[in-house]
């Protein structure tokens, strides 16, 4: 920035209202000379959302960006499978743009991607789902009455159980201020740092209704165990905050037309900057000049910053010199990512027309959420693909079996719980977010003690690499997280320029 010069900052309000107009203040006269011509002036590692978020802003703002992605694609865990795999080419990866995903909706305009309803993927319809747990078949409206339901309070036996986990770990008390979606990390609320198991123990929960309620499907985690209730109170509370708004969000969650996938792929067409795919980075050195990425192929990258938006599952995997330290190598070793498991099947007979049931169940066996899923728009009530989305525990199992083995299991589980599905399904398609080396899980959670330890230091920058991803996002989670720690990790490098 030229002496005697000032720009006024930027906040991320400001940023998505006003899109990029005004960034190239932020380009410091006579840097890009600076530069040689093979050495950018920051390079971004990972082409999904946090990544093409940070390169979008950066490019804007006149600076030389290449980013740099390990898989043969843009959008990281943001992947929608393609209609000719799967009839109505449902997501694998992120799925739902809620009406507070600013940031996800202003860039899905920028670049013109339409947005409509959410194909609803692990909740289906009322009325077209049924549980069968612990060997029995049973309706939602019948679980309060059910001989299986392990809980013994009244009001807990009428909690739905494929929604349980997370009402259930703040539905006695969740001290987080509404509208204070910062508070989860101040360190004030230290005491709610404990595994939801700890947390409903001590307010009376046997442990056989834990197992089922807070630790079977479970949406972050893989036991009740493993799993800090302050993330549960966290999330609930960006809910109520929202619904406790002045209500003028859209609150019918939405996807882009054709695919999630769509919305990375055009912003990834509209920045001018390199992306480079297949560059599997194992290594990242900063020097007092720059940064280097060295790549499986044996090819170096260099650049006066880097922007690292790798999962930690997936950073831990790559050497860092100098080494990382304290709690910030302790966070990268040991944040926990969810497994997650899909089998995708096309149904070629109608199993729920034979036996008279709801075509989905949520299941405490290896199916875990079986999903009739009906995405085709031109005729809404056609299932066009069932999928069991596996997660948890059970995931960790599948992924120990080849993945034809693991979905022959679910058909065997399937078949055992509910006959007329024998013969009915026919497999597709696979995929393990678990065993993919970019991914090493579907998304970041926190175990017991993590947020008070390291969630704040875990994304400071390192030398000269800043780290973003949805992993260190602080308001948001999924999709939006992911942009708000680009954009976060974006201003921290401008701020050195």
């Amino acid at each position: 920035m030229a002496a005697g010069t000032e720009a006024a900052p930027l906040s991320r309000r400001g940023f998505i209202a006003g899109g990029f107009a005004g960034l190239t203040v932020l380009a410091a006269p006579g840097f890009r000379g600076a530069a040689t011509a093979n050495v950018s002036d920051v390079m971004i590692l990972g082409a999904g959302l946090a990544g093409l978020t940070a390169a979008l802003m950066l490019e804007e703002a006149g600076l030389k960006v290449v980013v740099l992605e390990g898989d043969n694609r843009v959008g990281g865990r943001v992947f929608t499978s393609n209609e000719d795999e799967i009839p109505g080419h449902p997501e694998y990866g992120a799925s739902g743009i809620g009406g507070h995903y600013a940031g996800v909706r202003h860039m899905a305009d920028r670049f013109g991607v339409p947005l409509v309803r959410e194909r609803p993927r692990t909740d289906p319809r009322k009325g077209e789902l049924m549980y069968h747990v612990k060997g029995t078949g049973v309706r939602p409206e019948d679980w309060g009455a059910s001989p299986v339901n392990p809980f013994s309070d009244e009001r807990r036996r009428t909690i739905p159980l494929h929604s349980f986990q997370f009402l259930a770990a703040a539905e006695v008390e969740n001290p987080l201020p509404i509208g204070d979606l910062e508070a989860w990390q101040n360190g004030t609320y230290g005491d709610y740092d404990i595994s939801c198991y700890d947390f409903l123990k001590r307010r009376g929960v046997a442990d056989p209704a834990i197992e089922l309620g807070a630790g079977t499907n479970m949406s972050y985690g893989t036991v009740a165990r493993d799993l800090s209730v302050l993330m549960a109170m966290q999330s609930r509370n960006l809910i109520r905050s929202l619904y406790d708004g002045d209500g003028t969000f859209d609150r019918i969650p939405r996807a882009g037309d054709g695919g999630n996938q769509c919305i990375p792929e055009a912003m990834a067409g509209g920045l001018k900057s390199d992306i480079l795919l297949g560059r599997h980075v194992t290594g990242i050195r900063s020097t007092r000049e720059g940064v280097e990425a060295h790549t499986r192929n044996g090819r170096v990258y260099r650049a006066r910053y880097c922007i690292c938006t790798l999962p930690f599952s997936a950073l831990r995997l790559v050497r860092i010199d100098p080494c990382l330290e304290g709690l910030q190598a302790e966070a990268v070793q040991s944040l926990g990512y969810t497994p997650v498991f899909q089998a995708h099947f096309a149904p070629i007979r109608k199993y729920w027309a034979m036996d008279g049931l709801p075509p989905s169940m949520w299941t405490d066996r290896s199916p875990g959420r079986f999903m009739a899923l009906k995405n085709d728009p031109s005729n809404p009530d056609a299932v066009t693909s069932c999928m069991a989305f596996v997660n948890g525990a059970m995931a960790l199992y599948l992924d120990r079996l080849d993945p034809d083995d693991a979905a022959a299991l679910i058909l065997i589980d399937l078949g055992q719980m509910r006959p007329s599905t024998v013969g009915a399904l026919k497999l597709l398609k696979t995929l393990s977010w678990n065993r993919n080396p970019f991914a090493g899980g579907a998304y970041a959670y926190w175990k017991p003690g993590q947020i008070t330890r390291f969630s704040k230091r875990m994304r400071a920058p390192w030398h000269r690499i800043h780290f973003a991803g949805e992993h260190t996002a602080v308001l948001n989670r999924g999709m939006e997280g992911a942009m708000e720690s680009g954009e976060r990790a974006a201003f921290e490098v401008m701020d050195r320029l």
